[in-house]
């Protein structure tokens, strides 16, 4: 076997093993939902109800659609920013290498198909091999089935690379923590990419919004939020 053809097969191998151990993260992984404020932190399902939970989540959104929200990689343990995006192993074409987010934009936030359910559009940007690559918004749905169990779903997206060409890629995170008053959502994220360009990653990330919830008001009360 020559040198490039090894190199072409070891891709290769490297792509399915990476895609079988990284397995999707199971909304099960998440055993309860905590809300912090001022780094105190407390169960969700001891204080809010599903319906609270999904009002503060639809008024989050509403005060930043349009807004670049900051991806970081993280650690269910510390719940710190270690470093900005998150990356998996994709292989492209024949070209192996870092397939990367770091930042959604949400807009278009509305009630979903279902009572517990916000409907939301979402656009969340790629790079391979650090260049950049097109990828279409896509609807995406916020699954409050109860004040423990969050979920952010994507619709599969078209996405475009100069030299690898089209593929579809899919996202989905699941919600642990809430801190409405430092902007920040933390959670398992799962992400997989399939066409021309094939692989998938999963972990534990903060999406970063950059306003939070003003000082004397309560996202989570219930109320109605002014559109903006």
């Amino acid at each position: 076997m020559n040198m490039h053809r090894r190199s072409l097969w070891l891709a290769a191998a490297a792509v399915f093993l990476f895609s079988g151990c990284a397995a999707l993260p199971q909304q099960s992984a998440v055993k309860e939902v905590r809300v912090c404020s001022a780094g105190d932190c407390d169960k969700a399902g001891q204080k809010l109800s599903a319906a609270q939970m999904l009002s503060g989540f639809r008024q989050l959104m509403q005060a930043n659609a349009g807004e670049k929200v900051t991806i970081c990689d993280s650690d269910p343990n510390t719940r710190a920013c270690e470093s900005v995006g998150i990356c998996q192993f994709v292989l492209g074409g024949i070209l192996p290498g870092n397939g990367c987010a770091d930042s959604i934009v949400f807009s278009e936030i509305a009630e979903g198909k279902q009572s517990d359910q916000l409907s939301v559009k979402a656009d969340m940007p790629l790079t391979f091999i650090w260049t950049p690559v097109y990828c279409a918004a896509t609807p995406a749905t916020l699954t409050v089935r109860s004040a423990d169990e969050i979920s952010l779903e994507f619709e599969p997206r078209f996405c475009s690379w100069m030299v690898v060409g089209t593929m579809s890629a899919t996202f989905n995170f699941a919600v642990d923590s809430v801190d409405p008053t430092q902007g920040r959502i933390s959670g398992y994220w799962s992400h997989a990419v399939s066409g021309t360009g094939n692989g998938r990653g999963s972990g534990y990330a903060i999406l970063q919004f950059p306003k939070a919830m003003p000082s004397g008001v309560n996202w989570f009360a219930g109320r109605a939020m002014v559109a903006q």
